[in-house]
């Protein structure tokens, strides 16, 4: 018989030698089924014939069942060599560079450096083969597709998903459907250990990582970890990929965890601040209590000022702790909200722009302090007051602004309070040659571009065709108004008046009153400083000044302001030498004179001049806190301001002094840690005062 099947295998050569391909082929079929005995022999020649014509991956199938049956070592570096060293410099790249990439990558949970165990050597849409090298095996994983994938707003979780196509593809399908800022939800790519090096062998994932919201969880342990952790956004949908899960117990003990534990440490909390009562109060008396501050990483300047707050209430001595998500990807809920509680145990609670009220767990006992800063529906509706207790206290950027006064905060729980600027960031430094070079210019502006053309423009492009002239008319002639007379509207109601006028003087006619109303809001809330800053700028240049510096984004994109424009200047000592070493900065914030701005650049040793704002108009008036004239100079219109920039930059020893009177009157007044001392003093008295009533 052995004689006879290699005349079969020798006529197959022959076959394969005349082109006869296919022929060769169905012989060595039948030969398989006609020396079931020889079967391993044959299913060799048939592999090695498959090889020899580019017929790789139908080789490789018969190669590893000749070795499964056989387990000759020879030919399993045989295999190897063929499919494998080809492209092991290749793989061994991926899997070294990847893990660099991991190394400073934060959402990364598991073992970063092993010794490639699973090597592979096959992967097409359909299947990955690997050989085991420890073992000397091989296995073979079959692609699951991600057909219909989605779900808008919903974390997504897949294991051990071995083509990165369908990982792109669950990433792209899993959004937000209205993003802020970098929030978004997270894609968590589960694996095995062995899995996990193969997925790092087959594809460089720098991209996906760039993503900053995959979260690669390696082995059980690290899954078990990262859920147990703060803030944490469980997977609504999840994708296994043929594979036994072992992870969905974890996921589902523990969301049963969290549920028992926020249900028994509410408890504990409610009953730890029934009984310590009164020492909340001592620990205020003693200007040392525990503030917890919370604040949320989507937004921009808030928790900036959360910063400022915390910082300067530890240098006060108080004991401090920051309750904020530390990414994109986290959201904190009711349940770290009351285990931050439990661990700090804090007698003050400190928030900008949020109340008591919206997290019903919070014990009564505790004080609640909202910074109000920004004119949100919340605060200024007037049902707000009434679901304040006792323990809140509000402080109040709004300290001038009579609108806020109608909403009818009681006055016991109000503590007046401006914003200020860190004294500890803006101050004078030392600056080098080169930086004075930069930054030094005779008229400095901070504020973003008002690109008042360009807004028209989008507003234009947004409306049909027959209210166009309208509404081009109205916004031009108000930004000519402006530019004339140095005059701005500062409420919607002017605006409402103005867009009536234009409308029955041009064109004999008006508009639907919502529309009306949404012109007039849009020019107030939106266009109203865009134009002003703008029409400052033409000011001064249509004056003959040309040391002028812009700072800010966008002023690049317009010619007439192109070589001015300096770009971003970065908050904190960038935009403290910039202030210092520019002779004026001109202040262009039509909502409030006592702006950011002039607290930072008057710390910094820099000369503000303010631009004026009628006092009834004024939300935070700056001379409520400083003297104009003798603190700080403001201008008044287009003549005054021209006069006081011609006289400031030829009267050097007086804008020193006006800088030096200046300086100091912001330490005593405007920094976060003359607003935290006074603040902490007006909570203690008002508690005590409410204790001594009771």
């Amino acid at each position: 018989m052995d004689k006879l099947l290699a005349q079969y295998l020798d006529k197959m050569l022959d076959l394969e030698e005349s082109g006869l391909l296919e022929e060769a082929l169905a012989l060595s079929e039948e030969l398989l089924e006609a020396f079931p005995e020889k079967r391993t022999e044959v299913l060799l020649e048939k592999a090695k014939l498959e090889f020899r014509n580019q017929m790789d991956k139908k080789a490789l199938f018969d190669f590893i069942t000749v070795y499964a049956i056989t387990k000759d070592d020879t030919l399993y570096e045989l295999i190897l060599e063929a499919y494998y060293a080809q492209n092991e410099k290749a793989l061994r790249e991926n899997y070294l560079n990847n893990l660099r990439y991991l190394e400073e990558y934060p959402h990364f949970r598991g073992i970063k450096a092993e010794g490639i165990v699973l090597l592979p050597i096959w992967q097409d849409d359909e299947l990955v083969v690997c050989a085991d090298n420890i073992n000397k095996c091989f296995s073979i994983y079959v692609r699951y597709r991600k057909e219909n994938v989605g779900g808008k707003d919903k974390a997504v979780m897949t294991v051990n998903e071995l083509w990165i196509e369908d990982l792109w593809k669950i990433e792209e399908s899993f959004r937000m459907s209205s993003p802020f800022l970098d929030m978004n939800l997270p894609v968590y790519a589960v694996y095995d250990n062995k899995y996990w090096q193969l997925f790092i062998c087959l594809y460089n994932i720098k991209d996906l990582l760039d993503k900053n919201r995959i979260v690669f969880l390696v082995g059980e342990q690290s899954v078990y970890e990262y859920f147990r952790g703060d803030m944490i956004c469980f997977p609504k949908i999840e994708y296994f990929n043929g594979f036994h899960d072992v992870f969905r117990p974890i996921l589902e003990q523990e969301v049963e965890r969290r549920e028992r534990e926020a249900l028994e440490d509410g408890r504990y909390v409610k009953r730890y601040y029934e009984e310590h009562r009164d020492g909340i109060i001592v620990n205020i008396k003693s200007g040392k209590p525990r503030i917890l501050f919370y604040t949320s990483h989507f937004t921009t300047v808030l928790k900036y000022h959360t910063r400022d707050c915390m910082q300067a209430a530890s240098r006060l001595g108080c004991e401090i702790q920051l309750l904020i998500e530390p990414d994109g990807i986290h959201r904190v809920s009711i349940r770290d909200i009351i285990q931050y509680i439990k661990r700090f145990k804090p007698d003050i609670i400190f928030s900008i722009d949020h109340f008591r009220f919206e997290h019903l767990v919070i014990p009564k006992e505790i004080v609640w302090v909202t910074w109000i800063q920004d004119s949100l529906p919340r605060i200024m509706s007037k049902e707000t007051p009434l679901k304040l207790i006792a323990t809140d206290f509000i402080m109040n950027h709004f300290i001038t602004w009579e609108k806020f006064k109608e909403i009818g905060y009681p006055k016991d729980r109000l503590i007046d309070a401006a914003i200020p600027a860190d004294s500890h960031i803006y101050r004078p430094l030392s600056l080098d040659k080169d930086e004075i070079e930069k930054y030094a210019c005779d008229i400095c502006f901070v504020c973003h571009a008002s690109d008042v053309d360009a807004y028209i423009a989008g507003l234009l492009a947004e409306v049909s065709e027959e209210f166009k002239e309208e509404i081009c008319v109205i916004y031009k002639g108000y930004q000519a108004y402006v530019y004339e007379t140095g005059n701005v509207f500062y409420s919607e109601e002017e605006f409402e008046e103005y867009v009536k006028g234009i409308l029955c003087f041009h064109y004999d006619s008006t508009l639907i009153q919502e529309i009306i109303n949404y012109l007039a809001s849009d020019m107030f809330n939106n266009f109203n400083q865009r134009v002003y800053r703008q029409v400052l700028v033409d000011w001064i240049l249509d004056a003959g000044f040309t040391n002028l510096k812009l700072w800010g984004n966008g002023w690049a994109t317009e010619e007439k302001y192109k070589k001015y424009a300096m770009g971003s200047a970065e908050n904190g000592e960038m935009l403290s030498k910039i202030y210092q070493v520019s002779k004026i900065v001109v202040g262009n914030n039509i909502l409030t004179t006592s702006a950011a701005r002039a607290w930072e650049t008057m710390l910094s040793g820099g000369f503000y001049i303010s631009n004026y704002i009628p006092e009834d108009k004024d939300a935070v008036d700056i001379r409520k806190i400083i003297e104009v004239g003798k603190d700080v100079v403001m201008f008044y219109n287009r003549e005054d301001l021209i006069g006081k920039l011609h006289y400031y930059l030829t009267h050097e020893e007086e804008r020193k002094i006006m800088i030096g009177r200046g300086r100091n009157a912001a330490l005593k007044t405007m920094t976060f840690d003359i607003l935290m001392k006074r603040a902490l003093g007006e909570i203690e008295k008002r508690l005590e005062k409410n204790k001594n009533e009771e």
